[in-house]
């Protein structure tokens, strides 16, 4: 499903370049009232200053509601979406997508927080011709962090072979290679940065680190075996991959996993 970008404010008057953010950031929330403070204010302290932020409240039972409210008040440049029922990060993120009215669109899970040069740094990249962005960025446990650091340019057939987009850390242009929705596939960040590739060729990296992901016991990446599970879904249902190629893609999935953590 793609829809061309919006130019319209949400009473419907045109938008001018102006007035048009560059990036629109999609966060999706679930009960996320510990974090979504400071993955906001990630956000906001940005030195490249020219975005929209969207969260995207999904079904949350817990105060995230009161503090998006909160934080909205404060800063012009955040765009609330309350969802009333719990309907997954896929549909959630969709709506952000659907909104979305800058060129570039980055991601940021509520849990997580940005390097205040993030999108400063990334945008040189896409001022060069980029049309898919990523970067380095530190996996944080704790009072413990690890660098995970990425190739400085991939390709479709390269990122087959293991996920090395952290969706926290992606962009993409939205103009030259159209919006993308995710699907609920368990790992739909992957599949997502596999169409962005394939759209845009070549994806570049910038050289420093501009994210961090904070890794916790409910991470969903904690969980390895339904982490390789839904790659191997991938593999062989969305791209539809011949058995002998998934299990050569897959191997080299485990292989670049492993070495990723040790």
């Amino acid at each position: 499903m793609e829809t061309p970008l919006s130019s319209k404010c949400e009473n419907g008057q045109q938008l001018t370049v102006e007035q048009r953010p560059i990036f629109s950031v999609i966060m999706p929330a679930y009960n996320a009232e510990t974090t979504i403070a400071r993955a906001t204010t990630s956000v906001l302290s940005q030195t490249e200053p020219r975005f929209e932020l969207i969260i995207i409240n999904d079904g949350s039972s817990d105060n995230t509601q009161a503090i998006i409210d909160k934080l909205t008040k404060q800063d012009g440049r955040i765009v609330a979406i309350t969802l009333c029922h719990n309907l997954g990060v896929a549909t959630a993120r969709n709506h952000g997508i659907t909104r979305a009215s800058g060129r570039y669109i980055a991601f940021l899970d509520a849990d997580d927080y940005w390097l205040n040069d993030k999108l400063a740094e990334q945008l040189k990249l896409f001022k060069q011709g980029a049309q898919v962005v990523f970067s380095p960025y530190y996996r944080e446990k704790g009072q413990t962090r690890q660098l995970v650091s990425v190739p400085l340019t991939i390709n479709y057939h390269t990122l087959l072979r293991g996920n090395c987009i952290g969706n926290l850390t992606g962009s993409y242009d939205a103009i030259t290679i159209g919006k993308i929705y995710q699907k609920s596939v368990g790992h739909e960040d992957y599949l997502m940065w596999l169409d962005a590739t394939k759209r845009g060729q070549v994806a570049y990296s910038t050289q420093r680190p501009t994210a961090v992901y904070t890794v916790s016991n409910a991470s969903i990446s904690a969980n390895k075996w339904r982490s390789a599970l839904w790659t191997w879904k991938i593999l062989r249902t969305q791209l539809n991959l011949p058995w002998h190629k998934a299990a050569f893609y897959f191997n080299a999935y485990l292989f670049n996993a492993i070495r990723k953590r040790y």
